[in-house]
């Protein structure tokens, strides 16, 4: 079982994402993740709002705090990246409303090299990773398939039952060329 941190965005393996922490629950969840060096679930809202209840779609993103720093506001600054995948099962509610989750997780992948029928999709990612500073995302640089499929999946503009496809997928070269079939129609949205 893990704790749940619910978000309106998707998140992928490999990626970076800062987070502002003031409510209570996910205080708590902070402080035993970073006292035990333990990460938490990230899942996608389904239903409800960050703050408040909240039910998620049953796929989801193990992460880990790599920075943290207190903000003047009273606020936790944390930084977490994107590790392993994984199915939810179950979910519960603690008394403080932290989402628990009972969890599958999902194989990782094998390390491919990237094709070199995807140097446009290379040039995409290259042109919206200059947008990227306005979401505060950080990316390492692309070394394989994997790296490519899930940093291009962050970034488009996509409905929320084509990132969790997405990251449902279990090969990176059928993720990426779904990417390129659906590039332009996805462009046009």
């Amino acid at each position: 079982m893990i704790p749940l941190f619910p978000l309106h965005m998707a998140l992928f393996p490999g990626v970076t994402l800062p987070l502002r922490i003031f409510e209570q629950r996910y205080l708590r969840l902070v402080t035993e993740s970073l006292k035990t060096d333990t990460g938490f679930g990230v899942a996608l809202i389904r239903s409800g709002r960050e703050v408040g209840p909240a039910e998620v779609w049953p796929l989801g993103l193990y992460v880990r705090i790599v920075d943290w720093s207190q903000g003047e506001e009273g606020l936790l600054h944390i930084e977490v990246v994107g590790e392993s995948r994984f199915r939810v099962l179950e979910t519960y509610p603690e008394e403080d409303g932290l989402l628990m989750a009972d969890v599958e997780w999902l194989p990782d992948e094998e390390p491919h090299p990237v094709p070199e029928s995807c140097d446009g999709l290379l040039a995409v990612l290259n042109e919206l990773k200059q947008y990227a500073a306005v979401l505060s995302l950080k990316f390492a640089p692309v070394e394989s398939a994997e790296a490519l499929s899930w940093q291009l999946a962050q970034l488009l503009p996509l409905d929320d039952a084509v990132r969790l496809e997405l990251l449902a997928s279990h090969d990176p070269l059928e993720r990426l060329a779904h990417i390129a079939a659906n590039l332009d129609q996805w462009a046009r949205q």
